[in-house]
């Protein structure tokens, strides 16, 4: 009977024992591995970068050789490559602000306001134009979709910086006393709408701080080409391109 049941005992030890041997092969033969969302998410991210670089060399496949279209069809023609280098490095200097420009546009002036401060009225700054009114005025003719601007015949790059100084403003360097006179070139019902609109900056400035904001649309809005240096001394080419 003891043996009996010391064979029962033997049979059920191996019996667990080839279970789990079964389980550790079968996990030692199926990946089981855990990717986690940031994982994936990375991973995605990492797709849409390069996909992004790819369409870039795509386009700048397309602009070259759309270059190389016009240059073999001038050189079919009988004319001037060098005239169609000229052509392209003028409108390199328009877009980098490095000629004088001119069309239809808007002309915009800020001043102080001249009336009295109210009873209920503690700030008398509330009826100075600042830099920041300035700023933001300009700020939302680019949004109107302005193509070029100048502020008091400064040319507004991408490196402007406008600073208050009292009663005046500084402008690549320059300084200006009022009226600051901002010529905008672009759609004039567009810009014209973001300065008189009941929502804009400029409304606000004009109907609810009295602040003097004179406005009009022109066929022939002219701006001058930028007068500063724009070198640059720590940017640099990416690597491979």
């Amino acid at each position: 009977m003891k043996k009996a049941h010391s064979n029962a005992m033997i049979v059920f030890v191996f019996i667990i024992l080839g279970f789990f041997i079964t389980i550790q092969l079968r996990n030692m033969k199926e990946d089981y591995s855990f990717v986690s969302l940031k994982t994936m998410s990375d991973l995605q991210n990492q797709v849409n970068k390069e996909r992004a670089e790819i369409d870039n060399i795509l386009q700048l496949i397309e602009i070259n050789n759309n270059r190389l279209s016009e240059y073999n069809r001038v050189s079919q023609e009988g004319g001037s490559i060098i005239e169609v280098l000229h052509a392209e490095i003028n409108e390199l200097k328009m877009i980098s602000g490095y000629t004088d420009l001119e069309g239809e546009g808007i002309i915009v002036r800020l001043s102080d306001s001249e009336r009295e401060m109210y009873e209920w009225e503690d700030n008398p700054n509330d009826l100075l134009i600042h830099e920041e009114d300035v700023l933001t005025v300009v700020n939302q003719l680019k949004f109107a979709g302005a193509e070029a601007i100048s502020i008091n015949g400064q040319r507004v790059m991408s490196n402007t910086g406008i600073k208050c100084a009292g009663p005046t403003i500084t402008i690549n360097n320059y300084t200006y006393g009022q009226p600051f006179v901002i010529k905008a070139i672009g759609d004039t019902a567009t810009l014209e709408a973001a300065i008189k609109s009941p929502d804009s900056y400029a409304f606000i400035l004009k109907e609810v701080y009295g602040l003097v904001v004179e406005s009009q649309v022109s066929p022939r809005v002219r701006i001058p080409k930028y007068q500063g240096n724009f070198a640059m001394k720590y940017i640099n080419l990416k690597e491979g391109e």
